[in-house]
């Protein structure tokens, strides 16, 4: 008996068939990743001969200068192309303005002039911002109600009442961060750590005009040429926390929620902050965190004419590290599909603790 036959339309697609095998695949994938993708961050500090691991962030330390410059020699040779500083400040070198920011014999200052005067083929990116430099940890000078700035130490006494160590603590309800007085500090600092050789400043306090601010006081200075990575959309995320301890920042009082952003706005806003920036002078803008904020990306990426980084941040790799020493995932696996997914949102770059390891994964493809 002739069988009846189907009368469906024929279908001959097949989306397995672009999934057959590594060479097929490579062929044909979007989306890609090379240590040139990657800025590695490290924490640098006044002295020699340190190397003090950060126990909440496994695999990172705080580095003196010439510690530091002996990882960027092996980066380098490794393929790694960018790294970002962050200073990390004795107590005793803080105070209410973070007035150390402006030493140029500072850790940040320092490694700079080493890298440079060592050769080191890497593009040095700074972050810009006073958190680590102040008694308070509050990212610029604080400001009474009536928009002064304000002295805010006072002796602090046991419950016995006995004279206690001299701390930061509030006294009055938290007066919010002078925004203007701010920016004269910053544009001070980007000036310093460019003429210390800095190729890129990136201003990360989310303070308004900062950008315009930065880029007014380099060009004022003959540093034309320095381009401006802005921290244009940054969230107060709890996903910060090992970074806090990385950096000895935390804030003694108060939180950052009234000049970073709030998690809770749509998208919108986050391109309002990155196109302002741009218009400011902006030559990269960043969203951070980097995960959890994806779909900001893609809106940010889709809205600016200028390159956008991604900031892979001390919570996502601390997370990453925890479940991976717990054997509850493969790290390099899960680490390169995350990269992935930052680049295929449309990340120019990605800030990552990772970037050492990554490089040395994708070496070992």
């Amino acid at each position: 008996m002739i069988q009846a036959m189907d009368k469906r339309p024929y279908n001959s697609i097949r989306m397995r068939r672009l999934r057959r095998g590594d060479l097929l695949r490579d062929l044909v994938a979007q989306t890609t990743l090379s240590p040139a993708n990657l800025v590695m961050p490290l924490f640098v500090r006044r002295g020699e001969n340190i190397r003090r691991p950060i126990v909440s962030m496994p695999g990172q330390y705080q580095l003196s200068p010439d510690q530091a410059l002996e990882d960027l020699a092996e980066m380098a040779g490794g393929g790694l192309r960018a790294y970002i500083l962050f200073a990390v400040v004795d107590d005793r070198d803080k105070d209410e303005t973070g007035s150390h920011a402006h030493d140029p014999d500072n850790a940040v200052c320092t490694t700079l002039r080493l890298a440079r005067a060592a050769g080191i083929n890497m593009l040095a990116i700074t972050d810009l911002c006073f958190c680590e430099y102040t008694s308070h940890g509050h990212c610029g000078v604080l400001a009474d109600p009536s928009g002064h700035p304000q002295s805010i130490r006072r002796q602090a006494r046991s419950k016995s009442g006995q004279a206690g160590k001299l701390r930061a603590t509030p006294a009055a309800p938290f007066p919010g961060v002078d925004n203007d007085s701010t920016l004269e500090h910053l544009a001070r600092q980007a000036v310093l750590h460019a003429r210390a050789g800095a190729d890129i400043i990136a201003p990360s306090g989310m303070m308004d005009h900062a950008t315009a601010a930065v880029r007014r006081a380099l060009d004022a200075a003959g540093y034309h040429d320095r381009a401006i990575l802005s921290y244009a959309v940054k969230y107060a995320s709890g996903f910060y926390g090992p970074f806090r301890e990385a950096a000895e920042s935390p804030p003694r009082f108060g939180d950052r929620c009234d000049y970073q952003m709030d998690f809770r706005r749509g998208a919108a806003e986050a391109v309002r902050e990155a196109m302002l920036d741009v218009q400011e002078g902006a030559d990269i803008v960043m969203v951070k965190p980097g995960l959890p904020y994806l779909d900001v990306l893609r809106c940010v990426v889709d809205a600016v004419p200028v390159p956008c980084a991604a900031y892979q941040v001390s919570g996502e790799y601390a997370m990453f590290k925890a479940a991976a020493n717990a054997g509850w995932l493969d790290e390099k696996s899960c680490v390169l599909e995350a990269m992935h997914a930052f680049r295929r949102a449309g990340a120019s770059f990605i800030i990552t603790y990772y970037a050492t390891q990554i490089a040395r994964w994708l070496r070992d493809l």
